[in-house]
């Protein structure tokens, strides 16, 4: 045996393996939802244009298992080093200085049916991402991959692990739970949250009545407030303070509650989302929605000594994340659907989750810079997409030269688009 053509072939194959793994990667990451929106003839012919030949048969063969196994350590690697690194953070208007502000919620995707006995969703087949982003950096907190058909309540309580003292949680009603805000509390950390309509809040009875031995009777500690008594008394754009409720019938849970009676404008879109939520989701909505329509209740653990419009300000710092998701589905293409293998959608999805995730952190650090340098209000979805359009670029910048020219050009382009209308974050 000749020895040293044997090391040949062998230094051959390994280079043309490591080749094709960097092709496979930018074929990935060169635009977004790539390997999801082009058939595979596509697909080959792109790795053709690139150097790398390859049958559409033989590269269906590689999508494998193997791939999305190998992606999701990608992620999973990105993830566990952002969490453990210190990153600039904006400064938002609060009387408090938060350590973050952890915003939680999650989005639907839709699949193929025949994805249905891996992804069973309530209908036909799809995934839910529970997604958590710290709003001051743009750092991931917690994500969680499950069925269509998961409930959004156990991810609220296991994302509580990371939760650290003078953080402030912000979240929608699918994680309102007494548990999840006694374990805030625990931590020190703060929380502002919607109130269902269906929760019975108590205060303090004027009048209560005590047993012989000096003991409260419980039947008399406490009495029902009723917002819908309530609503009479208010103005349209009013907010009324109670700084002690009660919260459930049985448990009794003390916070602070925040009531806001919407302008005739903000009722009427609050009645159309009511709508299209009986359109969309399973399950009769209750006359007490309708009937509370007109106002939106928030709960907090937040000391009264922070003014109470503070309180409903805070909380619309939530709808980042609706934005988020739009720009992750419009921009990045991670809920483009067609007929494909689950390990292909495995790969795409792994490769979107990833393209978010470090747009995310460029994007929201670039935020920052704009403001404190340029004095200028960065929209963040504009920079998400002209970032994620570029991350193959970003990530093959290896010297520092070709990494500063990337980045000062995608700069230069961003001062001229991607100016914000609206204020955002403090100083501003």
């Amino acid at each position: 045996m000749d020895l040293n053509k044997l090391a040949l072939e062998t230094k051959f194959i390994q280079r043309n393996r490591k080749m094709g793994a960097v092709k496979f990667l930018e074929l990935l990451f060169s635009q977004p939802a790539n390997i999801a929106k082009n058939s595979l003839t596509s697909l080959c012919s792109i790795l053709e244009d690139s150097g790398l030949v390859i049958s559409k048969q033989a590269l269906d063969k590689k999508i494998n298992e193997n791939i999305v196994a190998f992606l999701k350590q990608i992620y999973l690697l990105l993830f566990e080093g952002q969490s453990k690194q210190s990153f600039n953070k904006a400064q938002i208007k609060s009387t408090i200085n938060f350590r973050s502000l952890r915003i939680l919620d999650g989005t639907s995707i839709k699949l193929p049916q025949a994805f249905q006995h891996v992804y069973p969703s309530t209908v036909g087949s799809g995934v839910k991402c529970q997604l958590e982003f710290d709003y001051l950096t743009g750092q991931f907190m917690y994500v969680e991959i499950q069925a269509g058909k998961a409930g959004d309540t156990a991810s609220g309580m296991k994302r509580l692990e990371t939760v650290q003292k003078n953080d402030l949680i912000l979240q929608d009603l699918g994680y309102f739970q007494f548990d999840l805000f006694k374990e805030v509390n625990a931590k020190e950390a703060f929380y502002v949250s919607r109130g269902r309509s269906d929760t019975m809040f108590y205060v303090d009875h004027p009048n209560p009545r005590y047993h012989k031995n000096g003991e409260i009777m419980k039947k008399y500690a406490h009495e029902r407030l009723y917002l819908e008594e309530e609503l009479k008394t208010m103005k349209r754009g009013e907010t009324r303070e109670y700084p002690r409720v009660y919260l459930g019938k049985h448990e009794r849970f003390p916070t602070r509650l925040a009531v806001y009676r919407m302008t005739h404008e903000e009722q009427k879109r609050q009645k159309e989302r009511i709508k299209r939520r009986k359109q969309t989701k399973p399950g009769k909505i209750k006359q007490k929605s309708h009937d509370l329509s007109s106002i939106s209740t928030y709960v907090t653990n937040i000391s009264s000594e922070v003014p109470v419009e503070e309180i409903a300000e805070l909380y619309r710092y939530r709808w980042q994340i609706e934005l988020v998701f739009k720009s992750w589905k419009t921009d990045m293409g991670v809920d483009y659907y067609r007929e494909m293998k689950l390990e292909r959608w495995g790969c795409h999805f792994y490769a979107e989750l990833i393209l978010l995730l470090l747009s995310m952190l460029i994007t929201y650090q670039l935020r920052i810079y704009f403001w404190e340098e340029k004095k200028i209000i960065l929209s963040e979805q504009i920079a998400m997409r002209e970032v994620s359009k570029r991350m193959w670029k970003i990530c093959q910048a290896r010297d520092a030269l070709d990494w500063h020219e990337t980045i000062n050009n995608l700069i230069k382009m961003l001062a001229r688009i991607g100016r914000k209308n609206t204020l955002q974050f403090a100083g501003q």
